[in-house]
């Protein structure tokens, strides 16, 4: 998956090749999940025929592609979320924000660009820094008056490093004085920058919705780089930062730091807006398997697995073309559901 120039360039990066057997480890992750699909069976009930009479319940079953951040069916989610979100704003025009205001941070750390330069490798600072985010964006809380916002990280272009760019939706102007705590809260109290190189902070009265740069095109500008449609365009600093995420949410003793680092964040409420979509609820779930091109394996099984089986293979289960391809906007809708938009 990750191009083989890429990875050759981290082998003979002194300063990014301690990385190299976690970057090999997250490229066979991505070649494995590559070729693997998650099957589901069960139920669907509920149905009616063209008199209005009660259908008997159907035995379904679907192929659902195995889906992570770097595939493309998580970049067409994302996507969706992002529309969701736009769409919000055009029917409900009375609560866009009457300002934006876009938050960078970044830090000090180890680079390759000054060898001499003393400071944290991409795992350790990576862990710094996810904690210093959350503190901050805690603190903003109570000094913004808002929690409307986008958090987007993003790598450093010539060094691999994390920064972020978090974008909160305002009504109400922040004075110098707040912008002045929010400023030294991440460079002193948290130490984690300098004036010259620590936290900027833009603010923008949108005139109209499309003043915001759109939904759209304003975060994904900042994600492109950690989206596997945009392998492609990914450099060996794309590769380190991507294999750092994979990396975060592993036991430090295998090089994670224990907690999962997401690239894209949005608050609660924002969220709730963006994942709002409408659900088959008359299905019942009997069995989720991986399938790879070797192997088919049970990974949950409902309690009553056995009497439900039994009930299934009665209802169409064990002819495969009826439980398959009679259902197609059936497996439509449940691959909706599981992508959750």
């Amino acid at each position: 998956m990750i191009p083989s120039e890429l990875i050759e360039q981290i082998r003979e990066d002194n300063f990014l090749n301690y990385m190299l057997k976690h970057v090999l480890k997250f490229d066979k992750y991505l070649e494995d999940t590559n070729k693997m699909n998650i099957r589901i069976r069960g139920f669907r009930y509920g149905q009616q025929d063209s008199d209005g009479q009660p259908l008997e319940p159907l035995a379904v079953e679907a192929d659902i592609g195995y889906t992570h951040r770097w595939t493309k069916k998580y970049d067409n989610r994302l996507l969706c979320k992002l529309y969701n979100l736009q769409y919000y704003y055009v029917i409900h025009p009375s609560k866009m924000p009457k300002f934006t205001m876009m938050i960078t941070l970044t830090g000090s750390h180890a680079s390759p660009l000054l060898p001499e330069k003393q400071g944290l490798r991409h795992m350790p600072y990576l862990a710094k820094f996810h904690e210093a985010h959350r503190k901050e964006k805690d603190m903003l809380k109570h000094y913004l008056k808002t929690v409307d916002y986008l958090s987007i990280l993003e790598a450093h272009p010539t060094s691999g490093y994390v920064h972020a760019h978090d974008n909160y939706f305002l009504n109400e102007l922040p004075s110098e004085k707040t912008l002045g705590i929010i400023e030294n809260h991440w460079n002193n109290t948290q130490k984690m920058g300098s004036e010259e190189h620590g936290i900027k902070i833009e603010i923008k009265e949108p005139k109209d919705f499309h003043d915001i740069k759109s939904f759209i095109a304003y975060p994904l500008a900042y994600l492109g780089k950690t989206s596997i449609g945009a392998l492609s365009e990914w450099t060996k600093y794309d590769v380190i930062f991507n294999t750092c995420l994979w990396l975060s949410g592993k036991h430090p003793m295998y090089g994670g730091i224990g907690k999962q680092v997401r690239a894209f964040q949005p608050s609660r409420s924002l969220s709730a807006i963006m994942n709002k979509v409408t659900i088959d609820s008359q299905y019942f779930h009997l069995e989720t398997m991986l399938k790879t091109r070797q192997d088919l394996r049970s990974i949950y099984k409902s309690p009553g697995y056995d009497d439900d089986m039994k009930t299934w293979m009665m209802f169409g289960g064990d002819n495969e073309q009826g439980a398959t391809l009679e259902n197609l906007e059936f497996c439509k809708r449940m691959d909706k559901l599981i992508m959750g938009f």
